[in-house]
């Protein structure tokens, strides 16, 4: 495909792609938190588990978004490399090469 490029993606599996690099927004990483961590107890008070981090540990919820976003760069890189477009919106149409 001619412009099957990192450039020319818009969204992959959800998250915005701006300028060729994944950019998962706070609230994004916090729910996909929540989606797999189980709620946590804190002096009797619970809390859900990307909310408790981002308050507890600031620089540990950031550190873990940054890898989170860097795993998902990777997955990216290697779908448009393997020619798997499926999770994949485009910003122009995909054209074939001529």
């Amino acid at each position: 495909m001619k412009n099957a490029t990192i450039e020319n993606v818009n969204k992959f599996r959800g998250f915005d792609v701006v300028n060729g690099q994944v950019d998962i927004s706070t609230d994004e990483y916090i729910e996909m938190l929540n989606e797999i961590c189980e709620e946590v107890t804190i002096c009797g008070m619970t809390y859900s588990a990307g909310t408790a981090l981002e308050a507890v540990d600031p620089v540990a919820f950031r550190c873990s978004l940054g890898d989170y976003e860097s795993e998902i760069q990777s997955e990216l890189e290697d779908a448009i490399e393997n020619e798997d477009y499926s999770d994949i919106d485009w910003i122009e149409e995909l054209e074939d090469e001529e």
